[in-house]
């Protein structure tokens, strides 16, 4: 039996019991170099969300997720006072134009690389057309910021869609289990290793084209009609859930990040709250004990059955102050509610030796499927 790999903490509190023997469990399988935790660190499934975790040779599709290649996209847009009429016309054009979770106007997605089996194949002609330019449930959203000068960006925040959740599935059929912790890995020097790897490539593809096909139905049918435009140069875009090849000290790892974000020395990116609190621009501080990386988020506090159970709609009004948000789907959002997250100040206090603070963006619009 291999020795435990060792585990690097930057969460600045006591982690829940059940956290941390999810992390113990992780570290102590096969091939397992190296766990690093995020302070945004909460249950989600085999694996937690918030962790990024190193091997030499074995992949494993749990420490990736199901949504391959969620991530963020963030474009400035200009200038323009927000009120109650402007506010209710953007949700109003933005539900229009973002579907939650079909869309009969994209084609099929075009890519270099093909999936690795004819049933991912056929998923593509059905739920990858039209799934590609869709939000999505969940945490996902499109969100309206302004920093200190009061200037205008937009953020989107989805994944790969239904595409990513059968190519997990699809592979995770065919995946050894290990015997010490009970997760599934496929050895990457397999030719089911490299189908494996090629698919999730291509996912993170899938997801990056599905961000920026919203980003294109934004910018031609949402922002004309109170004068924003979209400044390409300043996107940014990066994604939280996936593996790649990386070198730490002369070794060649394969990095698994599960909500979790890249961000070698100099990288610019964002560390999101919740709907109703701050946005940090942040640039990474290449820490490899990190494995280079940092949180994507501030992390759950509370399940989504909890967070349902315990937030009023009284509760979320007062928490949402100065955010406009579709009040008719108040019902559904208790589990987005800021409070079912983590304070977002006291998780980039605890990653302060990962990143460093650029600037701040303070929520002024929050658009969400449900």
């Amino acid at each position: 039996m291999s020795k435990a790999a060792t585990i690097k903490k930057w969460v600045g509190h006591k982690l829940d019991v059940a956290i941390d023997r999810r992390l113990q469990r992780l570290s102590g399988a096969e091939d397992i170099a190296k766990v690093c935790v995020m302070p945004d660190v909460h249950l989600a499934g085999d694996v937690c969300n918030g962790v990024a975790v190193a091997t030499k040779q074995l992949i494993y599709p749990q420490c990736v997720g199901g949504d391959i290649g969620c991530g963020y996209l963030s474009v400035d847009i200009g200038t323009c006072e927000v009120n109650e009429n402007i506010a209710a016309k953007l949700l109003n054009e933005i539900q229009r134009a973002i579907p939650i979770n079909k869309h009969s106007a994209c084609d099929r997605p075009d890519f270099k690389t093909e999936l690795s089996s004819p049933a991912l194949q056929k998923a593509l002609s059905r739920e990858g057309r039209l799934q590609l330019g869709t939000l999505g449930r969940g945490n996902h959203f499109v969100e309206l910021q302004s920093n200190h000068d009061n200037e205008l960006s937009l953020l989107i925040h989805s994944g790969s869609r239904a595409m990513g959740q059968l190519i997990s599935a699809h592979h995770l059929k065919h995946a050894i289990v290990d015997r010490a912790s009970k997760l599934k890995y496929i050895d990457a020097e397999t030719d089911a290793g490299k189908e494996l790897l090629n698919d999730l490539d291509w996912a993170r593809q899938y997801a990056a084209a599905n961000r920026l096909a919203m980003l294109d139905a934004i910018e031609r049918k949402v922002l004309p009609a109170i004068g924003l435009k979209v400044d390409r140069e300043t996107l940014i875009h990066l994604d939280h859930n996936h593996v790649q090849q990386e070198t730490f000290d002369g070794e060649l790892l394969w990095v698994h990040r599960k909500g979790a974000q890249a961000l070698p020395r100099g990288q610019t990116s964002l560390i999101p709250g919740s709907m109703g609190t701050a946005t940090y621009l942040v640039e990474g501080r290449g820490n490899r004990e990190a494995l280079n990386s940092c949180s994507h988020g501030a992390g759950r506090a509370m399940s989504r059955t909890e967070a349902a159970a315990r937030i009023s709609a009284k509760a979320l009004r007062r928490e949402m102050n100065n955010v406009w948000f579709d009040h008719r789907k108040i019902a559904s959002l208790f589990d987005e509610a800021p409070s079912a997250y983590k304070n977002i100040r006291k998780v980039m206090k605890a990653q302060k030796e990962l990143v460093r603070i650029v600037d701040q963006r303070r929520p002024i619009l929050n658009f969400k499927g449900r």
